[in-house]
């Protein structure tokens, strides 16, 4: 079977990953089909990561990322009970890990006023630089949690995931996915007390809306 084809019981390979025709042909055994799984989640697969990540070619890159790591693991795919929510998870952590590579690149820039600047005058505060305060603070805060509190917080309070739902992308009980999202929300809200005042109370619109 030629990469980028499909038919009954046959896997669809997309069009960026080349694979020979024996790797093709032994693929048919995990029934993984990206028409059917992976394709129906793309646009929500960008939307995840562009509320995450707010830079078109970080987005891009942690897209690919993750269409690389759903490929490697295709058959767990295939196989999960709930693969729309395993597929939005990998997204997840593609955008969680692309935040922390921007955070570890700007540690190492020297911050200073631009050029322009008057006098050593800083720039007028207007809504749209609080809006991306905000939501630098929330991304900040997020890249600093453990990767599974971050991604717990981010599939229920962003994703509007329910813990059932949660759990089975994570492949654990509800019961930890609950302990892995009050501790992350926990930690973002301790950490944005410092950033955002209004924000210490934790309240779930309003990580949701730092994110939108």
């Amino acid at each position: 079977m030629a990469a980028g084809s499909s038919g009954p019981g046959l896997i669809c390979v997309p069009a960026c990953i080349k694979v020979s025709p024996d790797e093709a042909a032994a693929m048919d055994t995990f029934e993984f089909d990206y028409d059917v799984l992976v394709r129906p989640m793309e646009s929500r697969m960008m939307r995840s990561i562009w509320r995450i990540v707010r830079d078109k070619e970080a987005a891009e890159d942690a897209l690919q990322d993750a269409l690389a790591v759903i490929w490697k693991k295709r058959g767990t795919v295939a196989r999960h009970p709930n693969p729309q929510a395993l597929i939005l998870r990998i997204s997840v952590d593609a955008a969680i890990d692309a935040v922390r590579k921007t955070r570890r690149r700007l540690s190492h820039e020297v911050q200073g006023l631009p050029e322009d600047a008057p006098d050593g005058a800083a720039p007028p505060v207007t809504k749209a630089s609080e809006d991306r305060g905000l939501r630098s603070a929330v991304l900040e805060a997020i890249s600093r949690l453990p990767k599974r509190q971050a991604t717990a917080a981010l599939l229920h309070l962003v994703e509007e995931q329910s813990y059932e739902e949660v759990a089975r992308a994570m492949g654990c009980s509800a019961s930890t996915a609950r302990v892995h999202v009050m501790r992350g929300r926990a930690a973002l809200a301790r950490r944005l007390f410092r950033e955002r005042p209004d924000l210490a109370a934790g309240r779930d619109g309003e990580f949701k809306e730092a994110a939108s």
